[in-house]
């Protein structure tokens, strides 16, 4: 079943529809609005995923191609890499500390501590 979702949410048909309800708001996917089943969630889970590689496609990142999106694993291996890049990122921007009232970066030190050999 996730197979065949994944497949109708890369589809162009469903990429398309999907940016249309997003823009017009007044469009739905489904007919029902409220209390959505758990295959309706998992598809806009993918929708959502599909369209964010769509997006990565389109600005011409790194180390995606429509072979990439076409392929479950790769596809799978492309947001692993992504989530790692983006947390690894993240944690530079979180230890480069800032002086609020000047904006410049503070200085932070860190004790370098000897290497002891063989207990000595």
């Amino acid at each position: 079943m996730n197979k065949f979702l994944r497949k109708m949410a890369r589809s162009v048909y469903w990429q398309n529809f999907y940016i249309q309800a997003k823009e017009l708001g007044n469009l739905s996917l489904f007919t029902n609005k409220a209390q959505l089943s758990k295959i309706q969630i998992y598809f806009l889970h993918w929708l959502s995923i599909y369209n964010s590689l769509y997006s990565d496609l389109a600005s011409e990142e790194d180390y995606i191609s429509e072979e990439v999106i076409e392929n479950d694993v790769r596809t799978d291996a492309y947001l692993f890499w992504r989530r790692t890049v983006k947390d690894k990122q993240k944690k530079k921007k979180d230890d480069k500390v800032v002086d609020n009232t000047l904006g410049i970066p503070s200085v932070k030190f860190i004790e370098k501590r000897k290497k002891v050999k063989n207990g000595k």
